[in-house]
């Protein structure tokens, strides 16, 4: 078995099993001194989640437990400017070995902005997870550009996620 933290897009698990099929959940990881950004240019020119190591900062991850033809899956959708990374978290005082998707230097751009549909997966994902109101509301006050094609090509799995 495989343990993949989650922190973008994926954290909602309808969203990973859409892609993956079945998965499990681990719990929630409190990620300390990292935090969430939306710099990581996309195949589409938006932004795209990413962490980086801040100091003073916190962000939030759920960890799922994955088969390991399902890693193969994965990287496909993660693909162009991700580095697969390990990093150990901590769920319910046990610690796990995770792997994680960062964005590679070339590919961050502090200048963009993420999809409006985009920001909403992550935002109803960490709701989905029960993170904290601060983080949440940290989320929903991400500035987005508006992208009505791809809202309505998510628009499906958003209205089941709320």
């Amino acid at each position: 078995m495989l343990y993949y933290l989650a922190y973008g897009s994926n954290l909602h698990p309808l969203r990973l099993e859409k892609r993956l099929g079945p998965i499990a959940r681990v719990g929630n990881a409190k990620l300390t001194g990292w935090k969430l950004h939306f710099h990581k240019r996309g195949a589409d020119g938006s932004g795209k989640g990413n962490l980086i190591q801040t100091p003073a900062a916190m962000a939030w991850g759920v960890v799922f437990q994955l088969e390991p033809g399902q890693k193969s899956i994965l990287d496909e959708f993660e693909g162009d400017g991700y580095d697969c990374e390990n990093m150990t978290v901590t769920v319910s005082r046990r610690n796990y070995d995770c792997f994680c998707y960062l964005a590679q230097p070339g590919w961050v751009d502090n200048d963009l902005l993420p999809h409006d549909w985009y920001r909403d997966l992550i935002f109803h994902g960490a709701r989905h997870a029960q993170f904290d109101a601060d983080y949440l509301h940290l989320i929903q006050q991400q500035p987005v550009q508006l992208d009505a094609q791809g809202r309505s090509r998510h628009s499906q799995l958003l209205k089941i996620m709320q």
